[in-house]
């Protein structure tokens, strides 16, 4: 009896034995399981932070490069349309040059309007627009320094201005017009108000491409004033158009090249 009691005690032992192990078995499996799930998981967030790092540095430098790309581009842009810096040396000095028709004005029995038959009004003598002679400040309007076009020449509604061409001789890059222009002070319906000068040039005297244009600024206080228009161009043939509805006085036309 005492025997079998003690065979059964020894089983008993041995099968709580067995069960702990087992447990203890599962619980290391367990505990194992959830360290590689928590280092999985910590892999897997680190994974994520770096795509999103790697992803921001990378949106960051594409929005520098395409700022900085603008910023380029915009400054060659600038670049492009500034005028070169123009030569001390008016181009056109001692220059040909032709005109349209000047204003022939009639007497009393046409209200002193257009007449064919009669004399120029204002002429232009043959060079006075490039010889270098500026009319002065206090000049009068009868000063051999002016030569005057009307906008009540009958051609210039379908032109809409008069033109001035100077020939170069030849092909030239260029960066400055200046025109010399008659004010208000001169009186007679003569100004620059409501005028708008512009440039063009020309390799054949035929086909022209625009420089740029100006409205002069008139003053009462001066009888001559300035307009200055710049711009990159090429050509050997400069015209200027000025439009007007009244009279337009022109005192000297210079062009200068580009500097080298």
């Amino acid at each position: 009896m005492k025997k079998l009691s003690l065979v059964l005690a020894l089983v008993l032992v041995l099968t709580c034995g067995v069960l702990a192990a087992c447990t203890d078995d599962a619980d290391t499996s367990s505990a194992a399981e959830s360290v590689a799930e928590s280092k999985a998981e910590s892999k897997a967030e680190s994974k994520v932070e770096s795509t999103v790092e790697s992803t921001v540095e990378s949106t960051a430098e594409s929005s520098e490069e395409a700022s900085s790309e603008a910023v380029s581009e915009e400054a060659s842009s600038e670049a492009e349309v500034s005028a070169p810096e123009a030569g001390d040396a008016n181009l056109a000095s001692g220059k040909t040059y032709t005109t349209s028709e000047q204003f022939r004005m009639g007497g009393a029995d046409v209200d002193w309007g257009w007449d064919p038959d009669a004399a120029i009004c204002y002429l232009d003598e043959p060079g006075s627009l490039t010889d270098g002679v500026i009319a002065g400040t206090d000049s009068e309007y009868t000063d051999a320094a002016w030569a005057g076009w009307s906008g009540m020449h009958p051609e210039y509604p379908t032109l809409g201005y008069a033109w001035i061409t100077i020939d170069l001789g030849e092909s030239k890059d260029l960066a400055k017009f200046v025109a010399h222009i008659g004010s208000s002070k001169l009186g007679a319906g003569i100004g620059a108000t409501n005028m708008k000068i512009e440039v063009l040039v020309s390799d054949d005297g035929e086909t022209w491409t625009s420089v740029g244009e100006a409205v002069p600024a008139d003053d009462a206080n001066l009888s001559c004033v300035s307009t200055t228009i710049e711009g990159a161009a090429s050509g050997q043939y400069v015209q200027f158009r000025l439009a007007r509805d009244g009279w337009m006085f022109v005192s000297e036309l210079e062009v200068y090249g580009a500097a080298e």
